[in-house]
């Protein structure tokens, strides 16, 4: 939940485990069409550029996927078959020789490092902060800015606040939770990236987006994968939290297509329509932060394109809407 700024620093999405081979029904007109829907989805910027051949590679190994997939979904389970693994690495391998081929080569990712604290605030009751051994006027300003952005009484689930450094035009701020469940949260901000107004306006709402996405009312943490909630790391988010309606209704169909390299923005590279911004493209829970904070900075969307889709996502839930309008009454918008 560190976002960096401008670099992207980028998180594996999912752990796969490997467990019994299904058996896969025979290829048919339904499995053909189903693959040839998830080839269109799945290429993304690539359809247009594939030649024939290279196509009906990426058709051959999604007939054979789909079959398992379905037997998957039939019993309700996150984790792919070993045969599934097999044929998912086949075709990321083929995306990622494809991206390379056909799209700009992607500058190499830097590796997150760990950050040490100038400075560790605890949080009081009354929303003050207890001051550290290392108390400066400047981190409580820094404090102060936050709470200007944000309505009345958001920041009560957050328990500490962390100034850290990693220099500038690196990580501005980030939020991770305080404890196991997700109940008590940290928020850090880097004063060294903090003096941009716009930068860190959008940063402290895409991070909020994060406690929002990841509290313990909308995903569980420490619990085993499943079929029909998204997980990462060591989250299962609940059927009915916004993590999961964003991640089934914008993700599920692609997220193959993720895996094919964490540590790459290849995939951003073929989908980059469907994407706010480069950073989007991390994960789900990267995606719809950087639409939250859009969603709140932004007037609504008239079009009908993917990344218009995600930030009016948040119009179907009024408390969301309520949010932003206090939210944007602060900024005087």
């Amino acid at each position: 939940m560190k976002r960096a700024n401008p670099i992207l620093l980028l998180l594996p999405l999912l752990f796969l485990s490997a467990c019994a081979r299904p058996a896969a029904d025979v290829t048919g007109p339904d499995v053909q069409t189903e693959a040839a829907r998830l080839a269109a989805i799945q290429l993304g910027q690539l359809a247009d550029r594939l030649n024939q051949m290279e196509k009906d590679q990426v058709q051959n190994l999604l007939e054979e996927l789909v079959p398992l997939q379905q037997a998957r979904a039939q019993v309700g389970r996150w984790e792919l078959f070993p045969q599934e693994e097999e044929l998912v690495e086949q075709l990321n391998q083929l995306y990622e020789d494809f991206t390379q081929r056909y799209l700009e080569e992607p500058q190499e990712p830097v590796e997150e490092e760990e950050l040490p604290a100038l400075a560790q605030y605890e949080i009081g009751a009354d929303g003050t902060l207890i001051p550290d051994k290392s108390d400066k006027a400047e981190y409580r300003a820094l404090w102060d800015k936050v709470n200007e952005l944000l309505p009345e009484g958001s920041l009560k689930p957050f328990t500490r606040f962390t100034i850290f450094t990693d220099g500038e035009a690196e990580i501005l701020a980030y939020v991770v939770p305080a404890d196991d469940t997700g109940v008590q949260w940290e928020l850090a901000v880097d004063p060294e990236d903090a003096g941009d107004p716009e930068a860190f306006t959008e940063t402290v709402y895409h991070e909020y987006a994060h406690y929002l996405t990841l509290n313990d009312k909308q995903v569980t943490y420490g619990a085993p994968k499943r079929y029909d909630c998204y997980g990462e790391n060591d989250l299962v988010s609940n059927p009915d939290s916004y993590l999961n309606a964003f991640y089934q209704r914008f993700w599920k169909d692609y997220l193959d297509d993720r895996l094919a390299d964490p540590e790459s923005i290849n995939f951003y590279l073929r989908h980059e329509d469907d994407f706010i911004t480069s950073y989007a493209a991390t994960s789900p829970s990267e995606d719809i932060a950087e639409c939250f904070s859009y969603f709140v900075l932004y007037d609504r969307p008239t079009g009908t394109s993917v990344w218009e889709q995600k930030q009016n996502f948040f119009y179907d839930y009024p408390e969301l809407v309520a949010f932003r309008d206090q939210a944007r009454a602060k900024l005087g918008l």
